[in-house]
């Protein structure tokens, strides 16, 4: 019975149109939200299941009728609906489906739906089916199914309003249409740069054009969300393949759009991101949009699209790793929310919806984006939200939550004029102005309602609204400061005030002081210097201004009072320099707890009083700045406070803090015991500042208590000399390491080509010898030029004279080119040159003619007489002669020369 009085219901009233239609949600995995007179609630009782594409329709009261994945049709009880199945959407779609009503017939709905297989022959590009509600099938029938509308499409479509016209504009995107006939030639590489526009009347459904956007933004992406803004002035669409969203001025009147903005929607470091979902700000201003890097990296940003400034880019509002961004949808409440999933069915995250709650605000902070606001478990919301007419969302409350002491400004936002309104406030008190300013008499949560005839027809709107407390703020509070001269006059922190403000701890609140209570009334000069006030007379009345982060302000007031109380001959502090842990820079590190306690012991401070210690007067009054307990500091006065337990002054005064004098130990870190005998006895001295020494060894032993201490065995050492000053003893350590001498070691040598050139390792810098008189060069290695044929000892030292010198011997061979045999004492035989029983095992020579008969051979010893050109001692004409030398090193290394020389006659 009760359905059959609601189809009478709407078979009687006039087309309506307000937010309410989408006042019920069903997404993911049986998901589901509705917004019930300024409330949104979590839903159960949903049967879609998508992985992204989804719709619903309620009616202008609220009530859910029916609800689609773009493939089934769901009833307002959750059964499939009569003839419900295999519709043509697609659930991967992001906007598989969208719902519009028979702007004149409230018993009929059309259901779009999309499917992108964009150069398919057979696609089924757009189609609708209707959705009836009669008296016989109150729960709803689809009576026409599938009818195709155009054989392209990508998953992209939405719709807006147009109240002049009474008529719905809903727009596809996608390829342009081709005639769907068989065997009709298809080109399934032309791009995808067309929108559809289909126009939804009292008669039906029709198309009304198609318009290919310009050349320059042409073949855009399957993938990622289109939508018009709520006032129907703007298209944005992402392309989810090229980094872009595309953004068009719309005039759906005339089917036509023309470029407005692009946004590049990947950053700078951070890689490629492909947009999917976007949406507008209920004020149309603001576009959002989820973009992610792969599947790896989801980012929410904002963009404000009239921003004039050439740097406008967009704002990351938020970022994630762990979980993924689905659809935006902006809703009934003007909040935008955001579908959180994650491939990971064991996800948390997956079971929550995000929200923006303040999406007209510029800035990641401002637009107050809260994770995880509503849970949705054990269901899931995937990627998808539902796909609404975005002119559902022009119809709105404009407002601001407000103070309870401030009057909060109402006014409806249309899509079209708005004759007259209802108000009810939710505190029993209503108005039937267009835009009121209304006052509540307490804070709250409040659900505001205006019943508003727009354009002939009627429309509910509901708002929740915040009305703040304003902060408790006390009276009758005193605040003392102590008087060092007794003339009634101080230095106050007046921010003092805010540690007698209730829940002070967990609430910043910004403070201003005045002098008079009509200054604080006006806020009209405000003492400037509130951290370090000095009163004008004794007892004097400082009026405050308290504002809490909601911007609600309380007045209140407290008197100044100073009272002379002196803390005298408080004794000095004194600690050794370098007790800070470095020496000789003057200051000392001063524990000041035990003097705390000697403090409240010679003034019989009661033991409740707060004791604390300030680098300046101005700051012991003023409480700024306080020391703590172990403070660094060179010699100087500093400041103690005594703080009754009631919060009043007990006593100020001073004492000396001082700083021994710099002690220092003239002791090197690291000392040499040299081998050479040449080295003078090293003797350190501890110093003469110093009354007593302690010269240590590596096991901590002492091993002497002189002044001077002589350097002789290797090991680490430490020296502590000890100064009684000021009543205490200082002390100053320094540890040391005594080390043997090294050596150097050759690393290499090598002789050829009238050269030796020398290299060696070692902790030194080392000159170079080839007779141990004359030394050369300064490093790890030499070069002597010009070195004849012959045997060498290469001497090193270091230049310190400290290490064992080393030597190495080298042979620099020589195969004369000729010999002249007369006797004359030069060049008479020939021999190899630079050849010696310390360097060679063997040496053997074998001297040719030029028809190969060996005149001669030598071995190491005969090689020292050499060959003097005779043959059966018969001397040899002059001509040219041939050798062959083979050498063993001591190390068994065999070499062979061979070459010829001349005998010259």
């Amino acid at each position: 019975m009760l359905r059959n009085f609601l189809i009478l219901i709407l078979l009687s009233v006039n087309s309506l149109f307000s937010q309410n239609e989408t006042a019920n949600w069903y997404f993911g995995n049986a998901a589901g939200i509705s917004f019930d007179e300024g409330n949104v609630n979590v839903r159960y009782d949903g049967s879609l299941i998508s992985e992204a594409g989804c719709a619903s329709m309620s009616d202008t009261n609220g009530n859910l009728l029916f609800y689609t994945n773009g493939e089934t049709v769901w009833n307002s009880e959750h059964q499939i609906m009569i003839n419900g199945n295999d519709l043509h959407g697609k659930t991967e779609s992001i906007q598989s489906s969208i719902i519009v009503p028979n702007p004149e017939d409230t018993t009929i709905y059309y259901i779009f739906t999309t499917r992108d297989e964009v150069g398919n022959f057979f696609s089924p590009g757009v189609s609708y089916s209707v959705v009836e509600f009669t008296t016989e099938n109150p729960l709803g029938e689809i009576t026409e199914k599938n009818v195709s509308l155009i054989n392209t499409s990508t998953e992209k479509i939405t719709g807006i309003y147009l109240p002049e016209e009474d008529i719905y504009k809903i727009i596809a995107f996608g390829q342009e249409p081709y005639e769907n006939v068989f065997g009709q030639p298809v080109d399934v590489n032309a791009p995808i740069d067309t929108l559809t526009f289909f126009n939804v009347t009292g008669s039906g459904v029709s198309v009304s054009s198609s318009v290919e956007i310009d050349e320059a933004y042409v073949n855009l992406a399957n993938s990622g969300a289109m939508k018009v803004s709520p006032d129907g002035e703007l298209l944005a669409i992402a392309d989810g393949g090229q980094r872009r969203i595309y953004i068009f001025s719309l005039n759906a009147s005339t089917d036509s759009v023309s470029y407005f903005k692009q946004i590049n929607t990947s950053q700078f470091g951070g890689g490629d991101m492909f947009p999917y979902a976007l949406e507008f700000s209920p004020n149309s201003e603001i576009l959002y949009f989820t973009s992610s890097n792969n599947s790896i990296n989801y980012k929410l940003f904002q963009f404000d699209l009239y921003n004039p400034a050439t740097n406008n880019d967009k704002i990351t509002i938020a970022n994630s790793v762990f979980y993924s961004y689905g659809a935006l949808q902006l809703g009934l409440d003007g909040r935008i929310y955001l579908a959180n999933y994650s491939t990971d069915p064991a996800a948390e995250t997956a079971n929550y919806l995000s929200v923006i709650n303040k999406p007209n605000q510029v800035g990641a902070t401002n637009c107050e984006f809260e994770e995880w606001v509503f849970d949705l478990s054990p269901e899931a919301s995937y990627r998808g939200l539902p796909n609404f007419v975005q002119s559902y969302f022009e119809n709105r409350i404009i407002t601001e939550n407000r103070c309870v002491s401030q009057a909060v400004d109402f006014e409806i936002n249309a899509y079209a004029e708005v004759e007259s309104v209802f108000w009810e406030f939710g505190d029993n008190n209503t108005s039937n102005i267009t835009a009121p300013s209304h006052q509540f008499s307490s804070a709250g949560e409040y659900i505001v309602k205006a019943s508003a005839e727009i354009n002939g027809k009627l429309t509910t709107l509901y708002k929740k609204i915040n009305v703040y407390p304003l902060p408790e703020v006390p009276s009758d509070i005193t605040i003392t400061q102590c008087d060092l001269d007794n003339d009634g006059i101080s230095f106050f922190n007046l921010f003092s005030f805010e540690s007698y403000i209730e829940d002070n701890e967990s609430t910043e609140f910004e403070l201003s002081f005045f002098q008079s209570l009509e200054d604080a009334t006006n806020q009209e000069n405000q003492i400037s210097n509130a951290q370090a006030y000095q009163n004008s007379t004794n007892y004097e009345e400082i009026f405050v201004v308290v504002k809490d982060p909601k911007g609600c302000e309380s007045i209140s007031s407290f008197i100044l009072e100073s009272s002379y109380l002196q803390l005298e001959n408080i004794p000095r502090l004194v600690v050794c320099e370098g007790s800070d842990g470095v020496h000789e820079n003057a200051i000392g590190r001063f524990d000041l707890r035990p003097k705390r306690n000697q403090i409240k012991n010679i003034f019989n401070i009661p033991e409740d009083s707060i004791v604390t210690f300030f680098a300046s007067l101005q700051d012991a009054q003023t409480e700024t700045n306080p020391i703590e307990d172990e403070y660094n500091a060179p010699s100087s006065t500093i400041w103690v406070r005594v703080e009754a337990s009631d919060g009043s002054c007990g006593g100020i005064g001073s004492f000396n803090l001082q700083v021994g004098s710099n002690l220092y130990l003239d002791i090197e870190d690291n000392y040499t015991i040299c081998d050479s005998n040449l080295q003078e006895e090293i003797i350190l001295n501890g110093g003469i500042i110093y009354d007593s020494w302690e010269w240590k060894n590596n096991l901590n032993e002492v091993i002497s208590t002189q002044q001077y201490f002589t350097v002789d065995e290797i090991g680490n050492f430490s020296i502590t000399g000890y100064k009684l000053e000021n009543g205490i003893e200082c002390s100053r350590t320094k540890e040391f390491t005594v080390e043997q001498s090294g050596q150097p070691n050759f690393v290499e040598l090598m002789a050829n080509n009238a050269l030796i050139s020398v290299t060696v390792t070692g902790e030194s810098s080392y000159e170079f010898s080839l007779d141990n008189v004359t030394f050369f060069g300064q490093g790890l290695s030499h070069t002597f030029f010009n070195v004849e044929p012959g045997v060498y000892d290469v001497y090193v030292r270091d230049v310190e004279n400290c290490e064992t010198p080393i030597k190495k011997s080298i042979s620099f061979i020589g195969l004369p080119k000729y010999i002249t045999p007369n006797n004359d004492g030069i060049n008479d035989v020939w021999q190899v040159e630079g050849i010696s029983r310390e360097l060679y095992k063997s040496a053997n020579t074998q001297i040719f003619n030029r028809y190969g008969k060996l005149l001669y051979s030598m071995d190491i010893n005969t090689n020292q007489i050499g060959w003097d050109g005779t043959y059966n001692n018969q001397m040899l004409p002059a001509y040219d002669y041939w050798y062959v030398v083979t050498l063993v090193d001591a190390d068994g290394n065999p070499f062979k020369h061979t070459g010829h020389f001349s005998i010259i006659r």
